[in-house]
This record gives structure tokens, C-alpha cells and sequence, in this order.
């Protein structure tokens, strides 16, 4: 603070400017304070002059670029990054363009349908089950419901429907097996597992690899059977000549099955699919070269022929 008994006095050394003291009545003890403040600014001074020159020749060691030589770079850089984002907007657009004309164009539409795995059902059937027949576009055929209408074909078991970019679709159909032959008026009629009876077979043409069915008027009872006889055994199958339908009525002992090795079995079509699979054990444990009837409709046993004779003659 400046008082009425002396001056103020500022001192400027280097870089900085500080307001010492003001001159006042006792000279000597100011005068030594004056210079001792002047000994610390200029100390001070050549302090910081040291470090800025530290700084430059580090700077010079480091190869630091100018800001007036780094800015041809830098426009370099921003130019490389524009042409670059030019580059991914135009391919975008293009992309979107070819996708417009596709989807416009018939390329969109299914023109090639690939079936395979038929062989009671025509390739045309299945296709205009399929509804391909229209030539939908591509993202329109949906392949679970293709997949669903194919399946209700009285022949298919199974369907696998694939589509192929841009306009394949292929259906790849599993079958049912043949498993008997339905005689009706001297013709025989293929039978699948499910109950689902084919056209006749061409006259002089018999039956091969698959048991007769003989009586049956019932498609209930037909419809079991078939069934029964998919569940069994393949070696089953073509061991059974042909079977025949007592009565029509759903009950234990209305099937008579005439096998290949000379027997009979007695079965009921509720329960055929389940007991038949015993008949290879029971045939194994038969007397050697006995003949009889296997009953399989209530328990298992065996009635030789020699009984059943007997039986008649009474």
C-alpha cells in the first residue's frame, strides 16, 4: 500500500513485472530488500530461459512437423476419406437399385421347382399341391407352408422344402411304404401303411413282397391292419401269405393270418401290431415239422394241426 512518506516502485526484469515496494522515509533496510528481489527475478529468469531452450532441442531431436508443413497432409487425409465415403454411398445406392429391378423383374418369380423322392405320386401333382404352379415370387413361397400342403397329399409322409436364390425352390417327399395288397373282385389293389389304397394293378400283374388282405369291406378295419402290419418287422411281412377278416367286428380273434411256413395265426386287429412281433419266437420253440394255429389274441399258445383235425371230425 503507498503511504504519504514515499513512492511506489515497479519492477520490470525478463518476464515478469512485479510491484516490489514503495520508496519510503528508511532508505537502507528498502534498499537491501530491492536488491534482494532483483537477485531473485533475474534468477528467475535465466531459470526459464534454460527451460524453454530445453524444450526447442527436444523438439528438434523429435523431428516435430511445422504446422505450415503438415497441412498439405492433412488435406490429403480429408481428401482420401471423402472419396472413400463417396465410394460406400454409391455402392449402397446400386445395391438398392439392383434390388428394386429384381424384385420388378420375373427373376423375382420361382421358375424352377425340383422334386424328388416320388413314386406313387406325380411330380405334377405334388407341384400344384404345392401351389408353385402359380410361379409366386421367391420371398412369397414360404417354406413351411409349401411344406404343409404337400403333406396332405394321401401318399406323402413327409416333406423337406429348400429354396435356392433367385427364383429354386426344391421338395424333396418321403413316401409311405406299400405294405399289403387289398383283393377285391380278382384284382388287387396296393395298400400304404396308412390305409391309403392305390389304383389297381394291370391285369395279369400279382402281388410280390407284401401279404394279400382278403374280406376286408371295412376301411376302418383296413386302415388298422395297414397300420399294424407298418409297425412290424420287415422279416414279419414277408413271412404272411395272406390274411383274411373273419367278422367286421373290432375284436380280439377276426384275423387269420395263413404264413409262408405252413401256419395260422389267430389275431385281432386292436392288438395284431403288437402280439405278431412274438411269432418269430413262438415259430422257433414249435415240435420240428409240426404244423398248427398260433393263437395271439388272448395269450399266447400253440394248437397242432393233428388236434384241430380231431377237433373237426367231432
Amino acid at each position: 500500500m503507498p503511504t504519504s512518506c514515499g513512492q511506489e516502485l515497479t519492477i520490470s526484469v525478463g518476464w515478469k513485472k512485479t510491484q516490489l515496494i514503495e520508496v519510503s522515509p528508511y532508505p537502507r533496510f528498502y534498499r537491501s530488500l530491492l536488491h534482494r528481489s532483483l537477485a531473485y527475478l533475474m534468477d528467475d529468469g535465466q531459470a526459464y530461459a534454460r527451460e524453454a531452450n530445453e524444450v526447442l532441442q527436444t523438439m528438434t531431436e523429435k523431428n516435430v512437423i511445422p504446422l505450415e508443413d503438415r497441412l498439405p497432409r492433412l488435406k490429403q487425409e480429408r481428401k482420401q476419406k471423402a472419396n472413400r465415403r463417396f465410394v460406400f454411398y454409391a455402392a449402397v445406392f446400386f445395391i438398392l437399385v439392383l434390388i428394386i429391378v429384381y424384385f420388378q423383374s420375373p427373376l423375382s418369380k420361382v421358375t424352377h421347382v425340383d422334386v424328388s423322392g416320388e413314386h406313387y405320386t406325380s411330380r405334377t401333382a405334388i407341384i400344384k399341391q404345392s401351389g408353385l404352379l402359380d410361379r409366386p415370387h421367391y420371398w412369397d413361397a414360404d417354406v413351411k407352408t409349401i411344406k404343409k400342403k404337400v403333406e396332405r397329399l394321401p401318399f406323402v409322409k413327409s416333406a423337406a422344402v429348400k429354396r435356392h436364390f433367385p427364383n429354386r425352390v426344391t421338395i424333396r417327399v418321403r413316401e409311405y411304404n406299400r405294405k399289403a395288397y387289398l383283393e377285391e373282385n380278382g384284382a388287387y389293389y396296393p395298400i400304404m401303411e396308412n390305409g391309403t389304397m392305390l389304383a389297381k394293378l394291370p391285369k395279369g400283374q400279382l402281388p410280390v413282397d407284401a401279404p394279400v388282405l382278403i374280406g376286408f369291406k371295412h376301411d376302418q378295419l383296413l386302415k388298422k391292419t395297414a397300420e399294424g402290419l407298418a409297425h412290424s418287422p420287415q422279416n414279419i411281412i414277408h413271412g404272411i401269405s395272406d390274411i383274411h377278416l373273419i367278422h367286421d367286428k373290432e375284436e380280439d380273434g377276426n384275423l387269420v393270418l395263413y404264413m409262408n411256413d405252413g401256419n395260422r395265426v389267430l389275431a385281432g386287429t386292436a392288438t395284431f401290431a403288437k402280439n405278431i412281433a412274438a411269432y418269430p419266437s413262438i415259430a422257433r420253440h414249435l415240435p420240428k415239422n409240426e404244423r398248427g394255429t398260433i393263437h395271439l389274441s388272448v395269450g399266447a399258445y400253440f394248437e397242432p394241426e393233428s388236434e384241430t383235425s380231431k377237433e373237426t371230425k367231432k
